[in-house]
C-alpha cells in the first residue's frame, strides 16, 4: 500500500521549514512503496501576483519537467495553448503552492530538489507503490487540477467506480491527464469547491459517491483534511506536537504510527472516524478532544 503524510503548523501563519518534517515521515514510511514520491507545500503567498504552472513534456519518451510564469490576465490563454499538446501533462496551478514529485525515493526527490529546505505553512507527502499504471513522473501524487489553483491530493487505496466519476467530470467539461484514479479526487473535490466553497462539505460528497477502499489528504492554502471511506477500510492516523525550541507545535498525519513519531507528534494521538473528514485550518488552532 502507498504512505500518505501531511503536517499543519498550528495556529501559525508564518512559514517554517516543513519539507523536513514531511521528508522525515515519507523516510519512515517508505517500506511501503518505492515507485514515486512527491509533495504539494503551502507558504503564505497572498502577495504574489503571478500563477506558476508546472508540467511535463514527454521528449524522446522522458518526462521532464518545466515551470512558466503567467499573469492571471493571460492564464486561460496560455491553459490553453499547453493542454493543446499531447505530450504535455500539466502537473499543477499555483500562487501558494510547490508540487514536487517523480519517480524514485523519498532521497531521490530530496537530492533533485532539495525539499527539506523548502519553508511553509503546511504540506503532504506521498510514496507511491503502482497497482493499476505506469511508474512515470506524471503518475506520481501529489495530484493537482487545472479546474482551480492551489489544490492537492494524496491518496492510498482505490476509487472502484473511477471510469464512473470521470465519465461525469468530463461530460462537466474537466480535464483529466493520467488514468490514476486519484486525480479523480482532486478534480472531484475542486468541482464540488468551486460550487459552494465548502471543504467539509466536498469531502463528504466524494465520500457518498465513490465506492472502495480509501484514505486521502486533500490540502489547499487555508486547509488539510485527511478523509476515510465509509467503512474505514484503509487506516490512517493524526497526532500533536506541542513544539519546543527548534520547532513550532504542529498536527502531523500519516499512514503509519512510525511516521507520527518519527516528527515526536505523539502528545496527542487519534485516529479519524470513518466517513467523518477531519479539517485543520492554517489560521486556527485545533481543539483537543
Amino acid at each position: 500500500m502507498c504512505g500518505i503524510c501531511a503536517i499543519m503548523i498550528d495556529n501559525h501563519n508564518k512559514d517554517f521549514p516543513i519539507g523536513c518534517l514531511l521528508y522525515k515521515m515519507m523516510e519512515s514510511q517508505q517500506i511501503r512503496a518505492q515507485d514515486s514520491t512527491g509533495v504539494a507545500i503551502f507558504k503564505n503567498g497572498t502577495n504574489q501576483e503571478l500563477y506558476r504552472i508546472d508540467y511535463f513534456r514527454k521528449i524522446d519518451n522522458v518526462y521532464n519537467r518545466f515551470t512558466e510564469k503567467v499573469s492571471p490576465e493571460k492564464l486561460d490563454k496560455t491553459l490553453y495553448e499547453l493542454t493543446q499538446n499531447p505530450n504535455i501533462v500539466i502537473t499543477s496551478v499555483a500562487k501558494e503552492m510547490t508540487l514536487l514529485k517523480d519517480i524514485g525515493l523519498a532521497r531521490d526527490l530530496e537530492a533533485k530538489y532539495k525539499i527539506r529546505s523548502i519553508q511553509g505553512t503546511h504540506g503532504i507527502g506521498h510514496l507511491r507503490i503502482a497497482t493499476s499504471s505506469r511508474v512515470t513522473a506524471v503518475n506520481a501524487h501529489p495530484f493537482s487540477t487545472i479546474a482551480m489553483p492551489d489544490i492537492a491530493v494524496v491518496h492510498n487505496g482505490e476509487i472502484t467506480n473511477y471510469s464512473k466519476l470521470r465519465s461525469s467530470l468530463e461530460l462537466q467539461g474537466y480535464r483529466l491527464f493520467t488514468r490514476c484514479d486519484s486525480e479523480v479526487i482532486a478534480v472531484f473535490i475542486a468541482d464540488q469547491l468551486l460550487r459552494h466553497g465548502d471543504l467539509e462539505k466536498a469531502n463528504y460528497e466524494l465520500i457518498k459517491n465513490a465506492d472502495g477502499p480509501f484514505t486521502y489528504i486533500v490540502a489547499t492554502p487555508e486547509s488539510i483534511a485527511i478523509v476515510r471511506d465509509k467503512f474505514g477500510a484503509r487506516k490512517c492516523i493524526f497526532g500533536y506536537n506541542p513544539g519546543n525550541n527548534d520547532y513550532p507545535s504542529f498536527w502531523a498525519m500519516a499512514t503509519d504510527l512510525s511516521a507520527l513519531d518519527s516528527v515526536g507528534a505523539t502528545f496527542y494521538v487519534e485516529t479519524p472516524q470513518p466517513g467523518k473528514p477531519k479539517v485543520f485550518y492554517r489560521d486556527e488552532s485545533q481543539i483537543l478532544n
